[in-house]
């Protein structure tokens, strides 16, 4: 998971799962022959491992997950742009994940990422040790109560309630900083109304969970 006391330049921006879920544009088809093609060229062909590394993460932890396979499709569709376009599960969610692993994991062994890195995840809920499993516990309310604050304005597939019901699920028995992530793209794919006071809060609690500047102020012209 990520620790929040680790600043680095992966985490300026999105990272992980949630944004190679957002990179898939609603014409990425048009520069790619598959889904495996457009993530070889997403990640590219060289570059510090350490991102690699928090995507790996990410993506076992979510397959390893007690998430079932349409909780695990709704995390993944909320990283949607709000009329869609990342390649469809069809109810094979954890086959989709072990795909991305054998796609990502040799890349990331390749540019020197540490073995325990590429197959294994630090325990976060509900009773990881570490500090920054403590951390995102504390955090876990707040998150919680910023995703029954989502609501919809756009139009089309997906359902805000079931969505609203993986990503709790996600911060409760996965890990609240990886469900964070995952709100910060529903409200985009939803196109959720933001108040100041609530745009703030996502600020302060990204800045708590230790990411950089750009994680929210993707969502900033939602703020009303």
């Amino acid at each position: 998971m990520h620790d929040p006391a680790a600043q680095r330049d992966d985490t300026v921006f999105d990272f992980g799962v949630t944004a190679l879920g957002g990179s898939f544009h609603g014409d990425w088809c048009l520069d790619a022959e598959d889904e495996m093609d457009h993530v070889l060229t997403y990640l590219g062909p060289e570059g510090d491992p350490a991102g690699l590394a928090l995507l790996i993460e990410d993506l076992l932890r979510l397959r390893d997950s007690g998430l079932d396979d349409s909780e695990l499709s709704l995390l993944w569709h909320a990283t949607d742009p709000p009329y869609g376009g990342a390649p469809d599960f069809r109810g094979a969610a954890r086959a989709w994940f072990d795909r991305l692993l054998t796609l990502i994991v040799p890349l990331a062994r390749g540019r020197g990422a540490s073995e325990a890195s590429l197959t294994s995840c630090t325990p976060c809920v509900p009773d990881g040790t570490s500090p920054a499993a403590a951390q995102h516990r504390r955090l876990a309310p707040e998150v919680l109560e910023l995703i029954g604050l989502l609501d919809q304005r756009a139009q089309g597939p997906g359902s805000l309630d079931r969505t609203r019901e993986a990503l709790a699920r996600c911060a409760e028995t996965v890990c609240p900083e990886l469900a964070f992530r995952f709100l910060l793209h529903a409200a985009n794919r939803f196109w959720s109304r933001l108040s100041t006071e609530t745009y703030g809060r996502l600020e302060r609690l990204s800045t708590a969970f230790g990411h950089g500047p750009h994680v929210v102020d993707a969502l900033r012209y939602l703020v009303e």
